[in-house]
């Protein structure tokens, strides 16, 4: 018998944010014989006085879903991953999911509109082409310019609260067995054991040490910055930054945008594709419009991650021009305040996360490329087959997913 076998885990999950906690949830119901522990930090309450500097991406109440993805691949993900939602969230009790549906925005002779139009053509018949007369008397609150016209589409579309998600996720998982333990990993290595066999060893901030036969690293952005990977590795990832803008409405402007769907749209000053949520009533009773842009900026050093999460996000509503995107679509708010945030998400040479075998008993599902949420149930559901089974076990393709690594270390110092 292996000496550490009286707390011996068969796995262990770093990160628990949605594939984490997805992936803590599928392993438990595919085996339920199988011990498995999942590791992250709680949401600070005051990130400014966070000391662990580990954040998660999932600390907000809005995250578009669609399926009008131009890659296949994420479309997929998200199909199987929304087809779930109402299940999970009738075994937990835990409502985290919304289909208003979606309005893509934009001029015909727009590349991008008519890859989207292709897309809902190849998903069937949920979508409708609308002019812009048409589109305003559908929604009679929007603002569109002339000469856009409009795709709205209604199947799987809409937008999940990811704090509740990964709730969601958690409670199943608990509730199958999972132990959970708030904490933030600081190293993982392997240990040969007195029989002549290797464990795989978690130490963390707090002091505490977890064995377990495998380890599942899910930690999203952060991942190089704790020594989690093999020495000398270094996964290829580029970290960029977005800025969000909150714009607090009146309880009577919520209720006349009620039938508001999510909304994407280019601007026309920078050209960059933005997203706009219907108004969502956050933790504190006030709603909230959200809009949001691709990420651009990229981060370049961990100190640089840590500076950008942590500085006053009023800079983002300071701009006055991210406000007019939103005031100059959605007609007649009551602006009664505004305030803004930022996130970092991890992205990958192909555009697709990396799930992959790092060694016989370590592997990584991380690296959403800014859609980590959207199809994070089916990421969980892929990267626990694997750790499962040891090797890939899904239909979509390995190749897909596999991991490619640096030859240089330029983000292995910690935080």
């Amino acid at each position: 018998m292996a000496a550490y076998s009286h707390r011996l885990y068969d796995l262990c999950i770093v990160g628990a944010g949605p594939m984490g906690s997805a992936a803590a949830r599928h392993v438990t119901l595919l085996n339920p014989r199988l011990k498995v522990c999942l590791i992250g930090p709680k949401e600070p309450e005051d990130r400014l006085a966070c000391s662990h500097n580990i954040f998660g991406s999932h600390y907000d109440e809005g995250r578009v879903i669609t399926v009008l993805l131009e890659d296949p691949v994420w479309n997929e993900l998200t199909r199987r991953s929304v087809k779930r939602y109402r299940d999970l969230e009738q075994k937990t009790g835990i409502e985290f999911f919304t289909d208003t549906g979606q309005l893509v925005i934009g001029r015909q002779s727009d590349p991008h509109m008519k890859k989207v139009q292709q897309v809902a053509a190849n998903m069937g018949s949920q979508a409708q082409t609308l002019d812009r007369t048409t589109a305003i008397e559908k929604f009679p609150f929007l603002s569109i310019r002339p000469k856009d016209d409009a795709l709205f589409y209604t199947k799987s579309a809409g937008f999940v609260s990811p704090r509740k998600l990964v709730l969601a996720q958690q409670a199943a998982a608990i509730s199958q067995g999972c132990n959970v333990f708030n904490d933030v990993v600081d190293k993982v290595t392997e240990l040969d054991q007195s029989d002549g066999s290797r464990c795989m060893v978690v130490a963390t901030a707090n002091g505490q040490t977890y064995f377990a036969r495998k380890v599942l690293l899910t930690p999203g952005a952060f991942i190089g910055f704790r020594e989690l990977l093999p020495p000398g590795k270094e996964l290829d990832l580029a970290l960029r930054k977005q800025s969000l803008a909150f714009i607090e409405v009146t309880e009577r402007d919520a209720s006349r945008l009620r039938n508001m769907p999510v909304i994407a749209w280019k601007d026309k000053i920078d050209k960059r594709r933005c997203y706009i949520l219907p108004p969502i009533k956050y933790p504190n009773g006030k709603y909230y419009l959200k809009i949001g842009r691709r990420p651009e900026e990229q981060a370049k050093s961990m100190e640089e991650v840590v500076e950008y999460l942590k500085r006053d996000p009023s800079h983002v509503v300071a701009d006055r021009h991210v406000l007019d995107l939103l005031l100059q679509l959605v007609k007649g708010i009551e602006v009664v305040s505004t305030r803004g945030d930022s996130c970092v998400s991890a992205h990958t040479p192909n555009g697709l996360l990396y799930c992959d075998m790092v060694t016989p008993r370590l592997g990584v599902a991380t690296a959403g490329n800014g859609a980590g949420v959207t199809g994070s149930d089916e990421i969980g559901k892929m990267a626990a087959r694997m750790m499962i089974s040891g090797s890939w076990d899904h239909d979509l393709p390995r190749e897909s997913f596999k991991a490619k690594f640096r030859e240089k270390l330029t983000l292995s110092a910690k935080l």
